[in-house]
């Protein structure tokens, strides 16, 4: 299977990671859930904090930025039910606030190129179900989440040397 991260035209500057890298990585860890499609492909899109704000207030009644907000297709009562016998399979859109992840990251001490690679694979793993609403899907979905950006930076710091 392989994962197309699509960028949309607002985050063609804003997303500074080898794409290659990105798009294997994040595919390898939703391999598992999606066996049977050949391509599938995640729209990521990045919008500033009042953008941000008014989606998050318009699809989650919080009137506040956040960081990621992911819209999955295949999601029916909580469950990732996508259409069986697809070549290839849309997820949905992950969309970002760059600005708001830079001043996480910085507050946080953690690199900004490290933070959005940790918000485009959070992203990804809600468009296919994953929830850290409870402790057990918390677990399950941080887990994957950094030994997926673990393997991202690994790759992307080898191709630097």
């Amino acid at each position: 299977m392989k994962l197309e991260l699509a960028l949309a035209k607002d985050a063609d500057g804003d997303f500074p990671l080898p794409r290659d890298i990105v798009e294997e990585e994040i595919g390898f860890a939703l391999s598992p859930l999606l066996e049977g499609y050949e391509i599938v492909i995640v729209v990521l899109s990045c919008v500033s904090e009042d953008e941000m704000k008014r989606l998050n207030f318009r699809y989650r009644n919080i009137d506040e930025p956040t960081d990621v907000l992911s819209f999955p297709m295949w999601e029916e009562g909580g469950e990732f039910r996508p259409p069986e016998g697809w070549h290839s399979l849309p997820l949905g859109d992950v969309v970002i606030s760059p600005s708001f992840v830079r001043r996480g990251a910085e507050e946080a001490n953690i690199g900004y190129n490290n933070e959005i690679a940790r918000m485009v694979v959070h992203g990804a793993l809600h468009l296919v179900g994953f929830d850290h609403g409870d402790d057990d899907g918390a677990a399950a979905m941080l887990d994957l989440q950094e030994r997926t950006v673990v393997r991202i930076f690994s790759r992307v710091d080898s191709r630097e040397d």
